[in-house]
């Protein structure tokens, strides 16, 4: 699995969240294209943000070959409204791509309140760094270096690296 994390920040508030929680509704309803599940979290203190505080959203697809699919679904006509609605109200935006290295990824769930980023210190053999991480429901690591945050997330709060305590906005799913 990949996951798509695309940090932002609002310029104008008014309506944003809401704006947020459309768009990922309807995404999800534009059909089974790899979308495995969404997410959208307050967060604040990390220091690749644009602001204080800002948003992360998590989009979970199947590999790299669906994020194709993810950047055309995001605009299609019947999305793109509710795209455009956050994306023209945002001060700005920046993304990574992170693969599930091990353990089980539930996205917003709510064991996902808390992750901690992290990197593997200089020189330091990657074998050795696996081996000195304590057990974590799930451990991300970033592909092709995109992105401006560590190297890894890692489930929960892990000694050496900084702790994200994040707050979820509940995207209430049309019932099938």
């Amino acid at each position: 699995m990949i996951v798509y994390i695309f940090w932002h920040w609002p310029e104008r508030t008014e309506g944003y969240e809401e704006g947020l929680l459309e768009f990922h509704r309807r995404l999800a309803d534009s059909g089974s294209w790899g979308l495995v599940a969404s997410a959208v979290y307050r967060v604040e203190g990390l220091p690749w943000l644009g602001a204080p505080a800002g948003y992360e959203d998590w989009y979970v697809v199947g590999g790299f070959g669906d994020l194709e699919a993810l950047n055309r679904e995001t605009v299609a006509p019947a999305v793109r409204p509710y795209h455009d609605r956050p994306a023209l109200a945002a001060a700005g935006g920046i993304g990574g791509l992170y693969a599930v290295g091990s353990g089980t990824l539930q996205v917003g769930g709510a064991d996902a309140d808390e992750v901690t980023w992290l990197a593997k210190p200089k020189g330091m053999p990657y074998a050795d760094f696996y081996a000195g991480l304590p057990p974590t429901r799930f451990l991300l690591r970033r592909q092709m270096v995109l992105g401006p945050a560590p190297e890894f997330c890692a489930g929960g709060e892990l000694p050496g690296g900084l702790i994200s305590r994040r707050s979820r906005l509940h995207v209430e799913l049309p019932q099938n």
